[in-house]
């Protein structure tokens, strides 16, 4: 069996797919709980190390969608989700502050539209 097959199974898989989603919720969550003051006042330090955590997992998820492909790696940029979530994980990496940091958290957000694809019921939405 190809490597390449293995990583699709692996990304195709139901499992995958449900940790990436909740992941993508955990994101959520977090950027909303960054714009609370007192919140980052209180669990600031522990708010940016899961927000890096959750960085990395998705870097590590783009890099087996990616891996997929194998030497056509090209193709992974055929769809528009694929460079959708790559933007969006590229530009979490910037290292901005003051207002960017604003917009950039808002950016994060983006990333639940994921959800739109995964869960057919709110296609109807």
């Amino acid at each position: 069996m190809r490597l390449t097959e293995t990583f699709g199974r692996v990304v195709d898989s139901a499992a995958f797919q449900r940790a990436v989603l909740v992941l993508i919720l955990l994101a959520a969550v977090l950027v909303g709980l960054e714009t609370d003051r007192a919140i980052m006042a209180r669990h600031g330090a522990l708010l940016h190390t899961l927000d890096r955590l959750v960085l990395g997992l998705f870097s590590v998820e783009l890099a087996l969608r990616l891996a997929r492909h194998g030497r056509r790696w090209p193709r992974f940029f055929a769809d528009p989700w694929n460079v959708f979530d790559f933007v969006i994980v590229a530009l979490c990496y910037l290292p901005v502050g003051g207002p960017q940091a604003a917009v950039l958290r808002l950016v994060r957000v983006l990333r639940t539209l994921r959800l739109v694809t995964a869960l057919p019921k709110l296609q109807l939405l």
